[in-house]
């Protein structure tokens, strides 16, 4: 019984130890975002501030110089009012965004373009709500020790939900 005991804990310590080295890495980030836009469906420019939070969970050198890499971006806060009406805004929206980044040196960069913010406003005085969406560059680094960063900007305004009727920030 003894031995038994003694030889599952060796198994154990070895199993722990032989995890392979590119095993799944997570790194959060929260992004402050401040911004004003000019909104063409609604008139004015909107000003607004929070939070981006990003996961970035990466799989390192499980494919030669391929590193799949997951991005999940949801929003914290993001809230505004119009400068002429002052009306209030509320952004919601998340995005899981699945790369596969080639490495070299074991660090890596893509920038993309991605829609993922719809702000909402609050009701207006005839019980109207206005929506739009906001896109941005999204700029992700994957750097050799496995971390990685991410950063937002050039941010435009889409009104239709189908790409048309965009202002550039």
């Amino acid at each position: 019984m003894k031995n038994t005991t003694v030889m599952m804990c060796l198994i154990a310590a070895l199993a722990i130890f032989t995890l392979p080295a590119d095993a799944a890495r997570r790194v959060n980030q929260s992004i402050p975002i401040t911004l004003s836009v000019p909104v063409p469906c609604v008139g004015e420019v909107v000003d607004l501030s929070g939070t981006l939070h990003a996961v970035i969970k990466s799989m390192r050198g499980s494919k030669g110089n391929r590193a799949p890499v997951f991005l999940y971006v949801n929003i914290q806060g993001v809230a505004g009012t119009g400068e002429i009406t002052g009306r209030g805004y509320q952004a919601n929206g998340s995005i899981n965004i699945p790369l596969s980044m080639v490495l070299l040196n074991g660090a890596s960069n893509v920038t993309t373009r991605t829609e993922f913010i719809e702000v909402t406003s609050a009701p207006g005085l005839d019980g109207s709500v206005t929506s739009f969406w906001l896109r941005g560059d999204l700029h992700l680094t994957f750097h050799a020790n496995g971390t990685g960063t991410v950063k937002f900007d050039n941010f435009t305004v889409d009104c239709s939900g189908d790409g048309a009727g965009l202002w550039d920030y």
